[in-house]
Formats: structure tokens, sequence, C-alpha cells
């Protein structure tokens, strides 16, 4: 029995259907997607924890607690992308890419919830 090497390429056979383009070929976009997404998903889980406990110390109904959660987590997304793109643009330097995305998340943040209480939806 001899062990010949064979020369599989990550990209041949079985993983071509399970992954049609290569991680490289991502577009920037899809990137901001995911990243909006993940952002959307924090926002959301930390939003119904919050809305739960203002909703047991009959702070608020549900009907507020739900539109809460849905535009805190809306408002996180829409940082969170905002924040991954210019941390892309910022380049190779971890600290400057972590100022840049934490500035830019807390400023989106910032400007999104003071709309909402100019509003009257605190």
């Amino acid at each position: 029995m001899s062990h010949q090497p064979t020369s599989m390429s990550p990209w041949s056979g079985a993983q071509i259907a399970a992954h049609p383009h290569p991680p490289a070929q991502r577009s920037e976009w899809q990137t901001l997607l995911d990243a909006g997404r993940t952002g959307a998903m924090v926002g959301t889980a930390g939003a119904v924890a919050m809305n739960l406990q203002r909703m047991e110390q009959g702070g608020i109904t549900w009907q507020a607690a739900l539109r809460g959660t849905a535009q805190a987590g809306l408002y996180a997304g829409i940082a969170t992308a905002a924040a991954t793109a210019v941390g892309r643009m910022a380049g190779h330097n971890p600290i400057l890419t972590t100022v840049a995305s934490l500035t830019t998340g807390a400023a989106v943040m910032y400007a999104l919830t003071t709309r909402r209480k100019e509003r009257g939806d605190a």
C-alpha cells in the first residue's frame, strides 16, 4: 500500500457547492451588511434584556418594549455598519482602527437617539 500525496485545493470537490466564492472574494457591501446584522442582533438582545426588566417593574407596556427593542436593534445595526466602514478605512493600525470605530459607533448612536428624543419618542 503506497501513500501518494494528492493535490486537492481547498476550493475543489464538495466544498465548491458549499462555498461558491472563496472568502477573499467577499464584497465590501457584504462585509458591511454582515457587520450591521451582527450589530442588530447584539443590540436587540441587549434591548430585550433591558425592556423585560422595565416591563417587570411596570415602567413600560409590552407594545412600548417591542417598539423600543426593534428600534434599538435597528440603531445598533446602523451604528455597527458605520463603525465597521470607518474602521476598515483607518488602515492596519489597531489603535487607530479601534478609536475610529468606537468614535463612529458612538456618534451614530448619539445622533439617532438624540433625533428620537427630539421627536418625543423617548
